[in-house]
């Protein structure tokens, strides 16, 4: 690419990591209301619940700004791993033992840093945001 004047950082990490956010943060989205009526389905449909009663146990512990955090934690996290991805892949070298090497280096910095920054962020989401009830 280089030789044809092609930066390869803007035409391809550029365009990934804003994309790799944006899944994150729909991915995030999905996971939510898929779980919440999972629970809902197991709840009152297989345990015979009434629907009040799950959604007055679902709501005693939760508040709005744990949505928020959630929300914040999904675009940072595909950002991460945009970048780290991103970086091992443009420097991966030695033919396909270098990329497979690359890959797994990847997901594992990536693993770290991601418990890196859930831990920081969810430190400073516990600061700011009093837990419900307490």
């Amino acid at each position: 690419m280089m030789v044809l004047g092609i930066d390869p950082i803007q035409r391809l990490v550029v365009p990934r990591v804003p994309a790799c956010m944006l899944v994150a943060f729909f991915l995030n989205g999905m996971v939510s209301v898929v779980g919440v009526a999972g629970g809902y389905v197991f709840n009152v449909i297989l345990r015979d619940g009434t629907p009040g009663a799950y959604i007055a146990s679902f709501t005693a512990p939760a508040q709005l700004p744990d949505l928020w955090i959630g929300l914040i934690k999904a675009p940072v996290f595909g950002l991460i791993a945009a970048i780290v991805a991103s970086y091992k892949g443009m420097n991966a070298n030695g033919g396909p033992k270098g990329v497979g090497d690359a890959v797994n280096e990847s997901v594992v910095i990536t693993f770290l840093l991601l418990f890196v920054a859930n831990f920081v962020l969810s430190m400073i989401y516990l600061r700011v945001v009093p837990p419900k009830g307490g």
